[in-house]
């Protein structure tokens, strides 16, 4: 990495990035057996594509503590380091605020956290728009580990990719808008 980017702020993405699972999934499991007449409520928000609603559902109802979440240790590491040389960090997932801010006050890193908010859902080319609105296209780093994010790292100045879903470096390398990345498996 050189200097330039390490100037710039760094947005990293949440499920499958910072923490190896999906808090929705585990924000299911736990709320449904606790209470599981909201599954209703579950899945009529997601078949009227109210995806951020039901997010915010599970996350008023989630009981769970952060560091019983696997971290990519490695990732978190690299991160601290970055901290430590005065870089801000911003955690910018699509999970529901609500989770977002116990996650990042357990990490202890972030500088400020973008996320869902029950009327927003913050996935792709919409968290995209939110970090150039924030920071200029090309004026922040970017972390992830999905399909999803390549909608931020074409317009991102630093691509860093963790723990990469199957066939996520296949279709990066097809890309003609990422010539260069930082890559934590």
């Amino acid at each position: 990495m050189n200097v330039a980017t390490q100037e710039i702020p760094l947005a990293v993405d949440m499920d499958g990035t910072l923490i190896l699972s999906d808090m929705s999934w585990i924000s299911i499991r736990k709320v449904i057996l606790r209470k599981p007449w909201l599954l209703f409520t579950l899945i009529r928000n997601e078949v009227s594509g109210r995806r951020a609603e039901w997010k915010r559902v599970l996350a008023s109802n989630l009981k769970f503590n952060p560091s019983e979440l696997r971290y990519h240790t490695e990732f978190l590491d690299w991160l601290t380091g970055e901290h430590a040389k005065g870089r801000e960090i911003i955690l910018a997932t699509a999970s529901d605020r609500i989770v977002a801010e116990q996650i990042a006050g357990y990490v202890g890193l972030f500088s400020d956290v973008m996320a869902s908010d029950g009327d927003f859902n913050l996935r792709g080319s919409k968290k995209a728009e939110a970090l150039v609105s924030r920071f200029g296209e090309k004026g922040f780093g970017y972390a992830g580990n999905s399909i999803h994010d390549m909608d931020v790292w074409k317009v991102c100045g630093e691509v860093i990719v963790v723990n990469p879903e199957r066939g996520l470096l296949k279709k990066i390398e097809n890309t003609e808008f990422i010539s260069d990345y930082n890559l934590f498996r």
